[in-house]
């Protein structure tokens, strides 16, 4: 079975595939150290904690609910996904891969534990033989690597049949978004700031995923959407702030001004945007087939 978590049209954990310009691996480079500071801040990871990570934790566990066995994280950054699986599910062996070195190396030193197998390896060549895993999960990989299909065709390959597929994917081509509104727009160049700031080099749709993964022989089986409108916002500001402090024509007091805007904007926002995505999950939830039900 494989579900799917998106938002209708978030933010992300970086994981560089394929041959990439070198602009674009130099922002892995900047947003993977960005990305690691942030965890160490962060702490460990836990359901329950009203934010939109703990959201993405607690949809992906209750996916795989009642799947045994050996899972995988597929681009797990330094491991804050894979230790929250194993605090919560010990009774699974739990692996992790990515591209960066560096990341696994703060994977492999902030787990207490010593039980979670970390390896060095690409989205679109996993180093693992076939059928090995129960559980394959993934979360912003897919907007991130430059061919998503043969990505997206390597988890039947490691699952064993009858596993479970589980992702969450930045739907940022979806209709009636904000990301779709501002998509050619040159004032709010979002799709351009999150490809400079974070090496999103693909606008993927739903349905253009569920074709993807359908395609290479997943089942879609629920598909749910998370960072409506609030999330949105969120998000514009925060890439709009981040790359006014990335550009050395920009004054200072400019600088300092949208630092305060967005740390307004941010205040209520990220909050809400789970408040938000919790009461729509719960409350206005509509069948779109037998397979799948889209929040």
């Amino acid at each position: 079975g494989c579900r799917v978590d998106g938002y209708a049209s978030d933010c992300t954990r970086t994981f560089a595939t394929g041959a990439l310009p070198e602009d674009l691996a130099r922002a892995y480079e900047v947003c993977l150290e960005a990305q690691l500071a942030a965890d160490r801040e962060r702490g460990e990871l836990r359901a329950g904690t009203r934010d939109l990570a703990a959201l993405r934790l607690e949809r992906c566990l209750e996916a795989i609910e009642g799947a045994t066995g050996d899972l995988l994280e597929v681009g797990c950054g330094a491991g804050r996904y894979t230790r929250a699986f194993l605090h919560y599910r010990p009774d699974l062996t739990v692996s992790g891969c990515d591209i960066s070195q560096v990341a696994l190396d703060e994977a492999r030193s902030a787990d207490t534990t010593a039980r979670i197998d970390y390896r060095i390896g690409d989205a679109l060549n996993l180093p693992y033989e076939d059928n090995t895993f129960d559980i394959v999960v993934l979360f912003d990989v897919f907007e991130h690597v430059t061919d998503v299909g043969k990505a997206a065709g390597e988890v039947p390959r490691v699952l064993r049949p009858g596993g479970v597929f589980h992702c969450f994917v930045p739907c940022e081509g979806n209709k009636r978004t904000l990301f779709s509104l501002f998509r050619n727009s040159k004032r709010v160049p979002i799709h351009r700031w999150k490809r400079e700031q974070i090496g999103h080099i693909q606008i993927l749709t739903t349905r253009q995923m569920q074709r993807i993964l359908e395609g290479r022989g997943l089942h879609v089986v629920d598909t749910t959407f998370s960072f409506h409108l609030l999330g949105q916002v969120h998000d514009l500001f925060d890439y709009w702030r981040r790359d006014t402090l990335s550009r050395n024509d920009i004054p200072a007091w400019r600088k300092t001004l949208t630092r305060a805007i967005s740390r307004a904007v941010f205040i209520p926002t990220w909050r809400l945007a789970y408040s938000g995505t919790a009461w729509i999950t719960r409350v206005a939830v509509e069948p779109a087939d037998a397979s799948t039900v889209y929040a």
